[in-house]
């Protein structure tokens, strides 16, 4: 079975436009919350410290998780680039063809199976 390259295509583009609205979605900051003027009065005063250091954490996962996003779109991207140069399906590495079933399931793959386990060795990913 040839590979559809136009509805492999598609769901690339897919793929590209659900992660630009997650980073969107981290990046933005929510909008603010009605403030309760008796409750603001309640709670005024210094932020405990327990509170700045759940508020570094929850920020540092944040960031992890859009520089992970912005990786997973820069795979996307590429493949899309590949597909319009007629590289796609080959790995960049070897330059053999990437198995059918490994495309179907990770549209993006740009190695084989050895190379991209190679290159996770090493510390490339993909």
């Amino acid at each position: 079975m040839a590979l559809d390259l136009q509805q492999i295509k598609e769901r690339l583009q897919a793929k590209e436009k659900e992660i630009l609205e997650r980073i969107k979605s981290l990046v933005e900051p929510p909008p603010p919350e009605p403030v309760d003027p008796i409750q603001a009065q309640a709670s005024e005063g210094p932020q405990e410290f327990e509170d700045l250091a759940v508020d570094v954490q929850q920020d540092e996962q944040v960031q992890a998780i859009i520089a992970h996003q912005q990786a997973l779109l820069q795979e996307v991207r590429n493949a899309l680039k590949r597909l319009e140069d007629g590289t796609y399906g080959r790995c960049i590495d070897c330059g053999q063809p990437i198995p059918e079933k490994r495309l179907e399931a990770i549209p993006w793959a740009a190695r084989c199976i050895q190379d991209e386990e190679k290159a996770q060795r090493s510390g490339l990913g993909s």
